[in-house]
């Protein structure tokens, strides 16, 4: 690894001594920092497997020498490619630089990572009040975080006035720290605004729109009619917890929780082998795209790595890192781009993604996953696929940070809808009582979804209006979209100030609207593939251009129906007709001398 670094920085070095650079040894650069950036991922993702520490002066001699950085930039300025895309690319890597040694303020940079850890530091004051709320009320805390643990023992709480009880002492535990978390969350707005400001832009979501190719207008349409759907949804799930609980009063989700083990009788769900899993996915992926995925030979590691080929050859890896380990430090799944594509006179890199999860072995070391990761792995296995098929040839407009924002989600959420294929339980070696175990996974967690209606749908509305505007802050936002939706009656600003101090909301102020594109799109892509069986699907058969939007970061944003998400995930009731346990078997019975 060593000799390969010293090698390309030999010969960046005999390029930038050069009097000029061409269009072809342009390529070449972009493809050594390609190169670089794909050892440097790799070797981070394995860090238990090697010394990366002692490599990682070869990363700062490639991206902290400005007087590399200066020479690179004077040569990209004297060039003019005749190729458009080189020309593009050339335009981007200047920008690139430009921003690097002309960056933000330091400190407002400075401001803003205080203001987000003194954030950080308020929430974890809440999980620790929370925690000891739990503790006072006899529930160990040690097994999962305090929200999961509050909701399984709302779950067995039998009495409705309890759970009443329950809830407002939780929501109590967290709002006693909301103003001072509010008072964190509008000052980080207002640092934004300060810079965006000094930037030229008229606020901080027109800074962020920059990096997407639809228009502020088209977007608060687009939230206006999600929200007023989300309302109605909100308050049809109301009526179905009220059905299974009528003394659930004014607070119905304070018996969510609990209706959710009365309709499924408190039914353990099945595990899913891994293989099985990964073997249904690739077929999907051979099916809809002519993507062949073969798994290499094990290695020391617990990487697993796929080739993916398409009938034009080789297209490029995927690496699987899917077990939780005690060195392993992500905090989410997530998928990286971790190598662009480069397809340029005879410079070829094909791309690589790497998808890290921290699923859990059983104690047995069996490779079983439960229905949530395996929803998540087809997202993830989304993006991964979706990183390399962008259609971009040179290394740095090519990878997910390449499309516009608000198509980042669409292929890993459509991929994701595959866990609610009627084919997938041929692929899973289930028994009939595992069948049974599968469908009641998926009705459980779209029933879960549909309880997320608004909650979303608000918080993408809020952060897309104290973005948008110069002097609102959250309470006010919130407020505004009380007045005309009527919020207020279902949701509490407290629910919502926490998800500002999330990666995607400090990254891309405004813009968390992406995740209703992302759902709606899926949705309504999946609608013509949900009921056809996976043997009759053929690349021919897929429409030319149906996902040239999650590729092409050229084309056109078809703005998505968001009626199509609601239609997908409404087709699961919580209430179905039949209610289990001794309430509801009374008023089963009840229910059918009204019918007789």
């Amino acid at each position: 690894m060593e000799e390969a670094l010293e090698s390309m920085m030999s010969r960046l070095q005999d390029v930038v001594a050069q009097p000029r650079l061409t269009q072809e040894t342009l390529i070449e650069i972009t493809s050594i920092y390609n190169n670089v950036a794909y050892i440097f991922l790799y070797l981070e993702a394995n860090d238990e497997f090697v010394d990366f520490e002692r490599l990682l002066p070869w990363r700062d001699a490639f991206h902290k020498d400005p007087e590399l950085d200066r020479r690179i930039l004077e040569m990209l300025l004297d060039l003019r490619c005749p190729d458009a895309e080189a020309e593009e690319s050339r335009q981007a890597y200047v920008a690139q630089l430009r921003a690097k040694t002309e960056a933000k303020d330091g400190a407002v940079e400075e401001e803003l990572e205080s203001l987000l850890s003194e954030a950080k530091g308020v929430l974890d004051d809440v999980q620790r009040d929370q925690a000891g709320l739990l503790e006072r009320l006899g529930a160990k805390t040690a097994s999962g975080s305090p929200s999961a643990v509050f909701y399984k023992l709302s779950s067995q709480v039998s009495s409705p006035t309890t759970r009443r009880k329950l809830a407002r002492a939780w929501q109590s535990a967290r709002d006693a720290r909301l103003p001072h978390l509010l008072d964190l969350v509008d000052r980080m707005v207002a640092v934004r605004r300060q810079a965006s400001a000094a930037d030229g832009h008229p606020s901080v979501l027109a800074e962020t729109f920059t990096k997407c190719s639809v228009r502020e207008a088209d977007v608060a349409a687009f939230l206006e009619r999600y929200l007023e759907r989300a309302v109605a949804a909100h308050q049809e799930l109301e009526a179905e917890i009220r059905h299974l609980c009528p003394d659930a009063g004014d607070a119905p989700f304070a018996h969510f929780a609990h209706c959710v083990r009365t309709a499924t009788s408190a039914a353990k769900p099945p595990m899913f082998a891994l293989d099985d899993c990964l073997d249904y996915i690739f077929t999907v992926a051979r099916r809809v795209f002519g993507l062949t995925l073969t798994r290499r030979a094990a290695s020391a590691s617990q990487v697993l790595t796929v080739t993916v080929r398409s009938e034009h050859g080789e297209v490029g890896h995927i690496n699987f890192d899917l077990w939780d380990t005690d060195s392993k430090t992500i905090g989410a799944n997530h998928t990286k781009g971790i190598r662009n594509r480069t397809d340029w006179s005879g410079v070829v890199q094909r791309p690589v993604a790497y998808v890290s999860c921290r699923f859990r072995r059983g104690a047995d070391g069996a490779e079983l996953i439960t229905f949530q990761n395996m929803h998540s792995l087809f997202h993830e296995f989304g993006h991964a696929v979706n990183h390399l098929l962008i259609r971009k040839r040179i290394s740095n407009r090519s990878g997910l940070e390449y499309l516009p924002l608000e198509r980042l989600e669409y292929l890993s959420m459509w991929f994701e809808k595959w866990a609610y294929h009627p084919d997938l339980a041929q692929y899973l070696s289930l028994t009939p009582a595992a069948e049974e175990g599968l469908a009641l996974c998926r009705r459980i967690k779209m029933v879960e979804y549909r309880r997320t209606y608004l909650e979303r749908a608000v918080l993408a509305a809020l952060d897309f209006d104290v973005h948008r505007r110069g002097d609102s802050d959250l309470a006010t936002s919130f407020r505004r979209l009380d007045e005309r939706f009527g919020i207020g009656r279902h949701c509490t600003l407290g629910d919502f100030p926490g998800y500002f101090t999330w990666p995607m909301f400090v990254a891309n102020p405004g813009a968390n609207f992406a995740y209703l594109f992302g759902a709606a799109d899926s949705a309504q892509k999946f609608s013509s593939f949900h009921h056809t069986p996976l043997t009759e699907l053929a690349v021919d058969q897929v429409p030319r251009d149906l996902f040239t939007p999650c590729f092409d970061f050229d084309a056109p944003t078809p703005l998505p129906d968001s009626e199509a998400l609601f239609a997908f995930y409404d087709t699961a009731r919580l209430y179905d007709g039949t209610v289990t346990g001794t309430a509801g078997r009374a008023r089963n019975a009840e229910e059918a001398g009204a019918r007789a």
